[in-house]
């Protein structure tokens, strides 16, 4: 092999393009080398196997429970984008706020209310989400059979967890950790979010 050919590769140059490192300038270089030169041809079809080689040794398949989370999120997102108020989506820390605000934003009351407004969304197979415009403190509470978290779509609040306060506003997400006493404080007029319960 010439010094220039082994030079060549020495440079890294093969390696890079296998990588997508170079620009389409410097790819372009690398093929037209690699056509006046059979050594380098052969060179960038080895180091092609290697990588693919290891990246064959090194991929892992997802355990069924990840990848049943991937296609639940998955699915939830597609719910969200289509805005099926009878089709809707379960709330996680992944929820668009904005799409639900559109969602429900002919069900949403005007004005501040006198204490608490509910409005049933859904309450199926395990799942009860309810529409809530507050303007009054929730009391302490705590879940022994389901899981709680909600969607802030308007207004903000503390949630108190325990001897932990998180602050949320409009897009805040918070899943209570069950067996925790909790209790929320409304920090402006009105507070309008997605209150979700998940059987256990």
């Amino acid at each position: 092999m010439s010094s220039f050919i082994q030079e060549y590769i020495d440079s890294g140059v093969i390696y890079n393009y296998c990588i997508g490192m170079l620009s389409a300038t410097e790819r372009q270089a690398v093929e037209q080398m690699c056509a006046l030169h059979p050594q380098l041809q052969q060179e960038l079809t080895d180091t092609q196997k290697l990588l693919e080689g290891y990246a064959a040794l090194q991929s892992k398949v997802p355990a069924a429970a990840t990848e049943d989370r991937i296609w639940s999120t998955l699915d939830n997102i597609n719910k969200e984008n289509k805005g099926d108020i009878n089709d809707l989506p379960i709330i996680n820390k992944y929820s668009d706020y904005l799409k639900w605000n559109h969602m429900l934003s002919h069900m949403i009351p005007q004005g501040v209310p006198e204490g608490k407004d509910l409005q049933v969304l859904r309450h199926q197979d395990g799942v009860t989400q309810i529409l809530v415009t507050n303007s009054i403190d929730v009391e302490d509470e705590v879940h022994h059979h389901e899981r709680e978290s909600f969607l802030v779509l308007e207004g903000e609040c503390e949630c108190h967890i325990g001897s932990n306060i998180v602050r949320l506003g409009p897009g805040g997400y918070i899943e209570i950790p069950m067996y925790e006493h909790h209790n929320v404080q409304i920090r402006s007029p009105r507070v309008v979010a997605v209150l979700q319960h998940l059987a256990i």
